[in-house]
């Protein structure tokens, strides 16, 4: 089974080289786009919600994202080769971005009729799976499907 990463084109504000993780591996510093990663919004709350029982290699600081099928633009794509892939709701990391906007526009114009932050942050925690797990029963209809260590290089593919 393949994942695929997008890639910025060129004459966005923010392109990286898909080079780079051609060269060194696919990792936190060598994406070629940002992806929405819940776990990272709220690190302070995050680690206190933090299931007791969760992988110790959790580190959203590192994580990466990844989709399941391949974007219409340039993309890298690889095969699965790890267990340290999670699948997290997108809507409740969502919900939790529009926290982050509500800080820098202010006014609650975002996030009103939300749950607070602190039970988004408890849900979206429940609404972790392995990778093997989301394929097998689909909880949901948004992944967020997060990678938390490098991809070789040898396994990657870049694909225009």
């Amino acid at each position: 089974m393949y994942l695929y990463h997008m890639i910025n084109e060129k004459d966005d504000d923010i392109y990286i080289s898909p080079q780079n993780a051609l060269n060194e591996g696919l990792n936190c510093k060598t994406v070629t786009r940002w992806y929405t990663n819940g776990g990272s919004l709220f690190p302070k709350l995050t680690a206190r919600f933090k299931p007791i029982n969760s992988p110790k290699w959790i580190d959203f600081k590192i994580a990466f994202g990844a989709e399941f099928e391949p974007p219409v633009n340039s993309h890298l794509r690889f095969t699965v080769s790890s267990d340290k892939i999670l699948v997290f709701n997108l809507d409740i990391s969502n919900d939790l971005f529009a926290y982050k906007e509500d800080e820098y526009v202010g006014g609650g114009y975002f996030t009103e009729g939300l749950t607070s932050k602190e039970d988004l942050i408890k849900q979206y925690w429940e609404s972790m799976n392995t990778f093997d797990e989301y394929l097998k029963h689909k909880p949901f209809k948004n992944p967020e499907i997060l990678i938390f260590e490098t991809v070789p290089r040898k396994l990657i593919e870049y694909i225009e």
